[in-house]
């Protein structure tokens, strides 16, 4: 590896982490998501400064050049972020739909007991 793209390599990786750190401590992005960030933060690092790993995972899956590896890495990231974000989503629509059940009882209560009172609705 050339040292200015090892170079530049380091910095990106350190950027990512100080900005994923720095977004979690304002608020912007909440700790439970902030993992699989800094895991790709600490695996550009690691990548950068084992190399030589690299080469040897590239030759162990059969890959012809380390940029397939990479490539094939960040494919497997991307996807375990849409599985995250897709484990989110199904929590977040079981838990609006235990909430529109309950608001929906809860209306209803509200309504016999206004007309138990002899109240119009």
């Amino acid at each position: 590896m050339l040292y200015q793209q090892f170079i530049v390599s380091v910095a990106v990786g350190v950027l990512l982490l100080v900005l994923i750190i720095r977004l979690v401590q304002r608020g912007s992005l909440d700790i439970a998501y902030c993992w699989l960030w800094l895991g790709v933060g600490a695996g550009i690092l690691l990548v950068v400064l084992h190399y030589d790993w690299l080469t040897r995972l590239s030759e162990w899956i059969g890959a012809v050049t380390q940029t397939t590896t990479l490539f094939l890495l960040g494919f497997m990231v991307v996807l375990l972020m849409c599985l995250q974000f897709s484990l989110v989503i199904s929590a977040h629509r079981r838990q609006i739909k235990r909430l529109t059940q309950r608001l929906a009882l809860l209306e209803e209560s509200c309504r016999c007991t206004k007309c138990d009172r002899g109240e119009s609705t």
